[in-house]
Parts: structure tokens; sequence; C-alpha cells
């Protein structure tokens, strides 16, 4: 049976997480009877940079609930780090040539990125005004009003309006395309920088390096041999990187499949998104009063119907609708979903009576829901136990909405 995948926001001590979910990973579903005996915990914390082996509290905490360290040549195999960063430090050791055209090319792909940012914020900036303008002239509209506005139908009709509703009709029509334009961007940004991944390891040839083979083999082999993989926080574009270089996504999928349950929190959460999404990407540790939401990425796609966006208490404007409505519709080809501290969201898929697989994303954090946004600007809170109603899921077909029209329960 496939494995679950448990996202949280931003929880204050790693340990609560071990603490709070206790009871899952001390269960197994594995197809492996070894892991299910060993139920060994993998932990990635890459995302702590220089950092990434001050995981001894965590690892504490394992033990307290009951996973049993087993000790290989005098390391634990059994709490075990991925220790991805440090490995790929070693291969920068060992092989410089490659890892000097690696650098190269991740240094193009930042200036693309930052040359895609300018163009962008002025735009994401230019629609805001638009929006604003809009209000101005007429009282009471929303950015969802604005943009649920349908040109073409009422293009037909403009003989018959007066002058102000002309002036609305082409404010509406230019600020749709306003936002198609920043949300075209964001895909042939990506799409540009794929390209150049893609030249790199076709260049390199480093899929028949030795060095790489063997690091990216032994990687591959800790994430298989894991019942539960916990992803915590930090530097979120390390923490991409690093997995990407050796290709780790194959690894993961299988393990989801095998039934490795899946524990992440903050950059954790949103590197397993089909779109990563931050906030203040100059400076994400400290971003500034005009900081705003930017696509950053595509991840590695074992979730694809939700876009995670953690700390959403610090960053969202949850009372303001039109800021609501523009993440729903900027993102809007997976459901805008805010974690918080005390949120917690598991994925899911299960089997009816009747053999027919579902997926269920639930709320399980007793202190605190999950926030979806609605294209319309509404705050929908999803309590503990209450599921989101997405494609796939049995409460989706048993409520039959119109894909993407925002009626989201």
């Amino acid at each position: 049976m496939k494995g679950a995948i448990v996202l949280n926001g931003n929880i204050r001590f790693e340990t609560d997480f071990v603490y709070k979910f206790k009871d899952k990973i001390l269960d197994s579903i594995h197809s492996d009877p070894k892991i299910r005996e060993t139920k060994k915990v993998l932990l990635i914390t890459a995302a702590w940079q220089k950092n990434e082996y001050n995981e001894s509290h965590v690892k504490e905490s394992l033990r307290n609930i009951g996973i049993k360290s087993i000790y290989q040549d005098g390391y634990d195999k059994n709490i075990q780090n991925l220790a991805i960063y440090h490995d790929f430090n070693k291969y920068k050791a060992r092989e410089p040539d490659i890892y000097r055209f690696y650098h190269e090319k991740q240094e193009n792909i930042i200036a693309i990125k930052e040359f895609y940012r300018e163009k962008n914020a002025k735009l994401v900036t230019l629609l805001k005004d638009q929006n604003m303008r809009i209000k101005e002239e007429f009282p009471g509209a929303t950015l969802a009003w604005i943009m649920d506005y349908d040109v073409e139908k009422e293009s037909a009709t403009l003989i018959d309006k007066d002058i102000r509703e002309h002036r609305f009709h082409y404010y509406c029509r230019d600020i749709q395309h306003t936002m198609k334009t920043i949300v075209d961007m964001d895909n042939e940004m990506v799409d540009i920088c794929r390209e150049i991944d893609e030249y790199f390891f076709k260049k390199s040839n480093i899929m028949e390096n030795p060095t790489y083979k063997g690091i990216k083999k032994e990687l591959e082999s800790r994430i298989l041999s894991a019942n539960s993989i916990f992803i915590f926080g930090g530097h979120i574009a390390v923490l991409l990187n690093r997995l990407n270089f050796f290709k780790l996504k194959g690894a993961f999928l299988k393990a989801l499949a095998n039934g490795t349950n899946f524990y992440t929190i903050s950059a954790g959460s949103d590197v397993l998104c089909d779109k990563i999404i931050l906030y203040g990407w100059v400076d994400m540790a400290n971003p500034g009063p005009n900081a705003d939401f930017e696509f950053f990425d595509n991840g590695f796609g074992l979730i694809t119907k939700i876009t995670v966006f953690p700390h959403c208490h610090d960053r969202i404007k949850h009372d303001d609708i039109d800021t609501l409505t523009y993440l729903a519709r900027r993102f809007e080809s997976h459901l805008c979903v805010g974690l918080d501290q005390h949120s917690f969201l598991k994925l899911e898929t299960y089997v009816d009576n009747n053999d027919k697989m579902y997926e269920r994303y639930v709320s399980v954090g007793k202190e605190e829901g999950v926030y979806v946004f609605d294209r319309s600007g509404e705050k929908i809170i999803k309590n503990y136990g209450q599921e989101l109603n997405i494609p796939g899921s049995k409460l989706y077909e048993k409520l039959l909405p119109p894909w993407g029209n925002g009626n989201w329960p």
C-alpha cells in the first residue's frame, strides 16, 4: 500500500513532530518485512546546511518513542541521516572539474531567475495598482469579481452599455491579461531552467561518472530502506539543489509506493509539491515590507494537487480577500493550502469496499486547522478530521463541484 505524507507549516520544535505522530511512526505498511520490523527512520536535514548533523535531539526523541538504534561499523543505520549535504561536498572535492561546470550552470540559472524576477515584480506591482484603481472608481469591486468578469461574453453587448460600463469592461480585460502574463512567465521561467539543467547533465556526462554513481546509489539505498522519512525546513534552495543534483525524485516516488511515510516541515513540505512558492525570495529569513509570493521552481511532485504555503499566519493577510484571490488565481493549477505552526495535513490513499482507490487529504492537527484559499477570496478552515475536497477523493465524487470554480467546501 502506498505510504502517507504528513505536512506541517513551521512547527517550533522538531521533536514535537516525532511525539505527535508516535503511533504512526511505530506502525508500518511497508512492502519489505525487514523494514516493517526495524521501522527505520531517515532524517533529511540538508536545509540546515553545515549544521546537517546537528540532529541528535531528533534521534533521541525517536529512541524515546521506541525506534531502536542498530549500529554497523560505528554508525546508526536504523536512525540515519541522508547526509546529502556532506555527500555533495564530498563529490565536489573529488570531482572539481565537473563541480566547476555545475557551479557555472547554477550561476546561469540564478541570473536567469533574477532577470525573470525583475520583470515579474513590476508586473505584480502593476496588477495591484490596476486593482486599486478599479476599486477606487468602482467601489465594492473585488479582484475575484474582476477576474470572473466574462470579457468575451460582455464584448458582444458593449453597444448596449454606457461609457462607465465600457471603462469597467476594458479595465477587467487588461487586468486579466496582466494576470495571464504573470502565470505564463512562471511557466516559461521554469521551462528555461529545466533546459539548462538538462544541458548540464548531458554535456557533463555526470551520470556515468563513477564517483557520482557510487554516491547516488548509496543515497537511494538509504531512502529505499526507510519506513519513515523526515524532511526538515531551512534553506530550501540548498535542499532542492542537493536532491536534484543526485536525481532522487525517482527514489522518493518508489519509497512512497513501497509504503514509506513522509513527515515534512516548511521547506521540506514545499519541496515535495509540484510548485514551490516562496515569500521574499531574495532574503527568505528576513523578508522586507515589500516582500511578496513568487514562483521559485518545480518541486519533486510527490504532492500533485495542492500548493502549500508554510508560515501562513506570518506571511499571508488572511482577512484580505484580494490577497487570497490573488494567490488562488496566480497559482490556480493547484489548490492553495496554508499551513502554520500547529497545522498538519495528511495525504494518503485508500481502497474502499468496492476495491476502488481514493486519495484523502485530511487535517490532522488538533490545535489548529488547515487553511484553504478560495478563488473568491474566502478562507476556509479545515479543522481536525475534516477533508479537503480535491479531485480523486471520495469527498469530491460525492459533492462533484466543477474543477477550479473556487467552491471548495
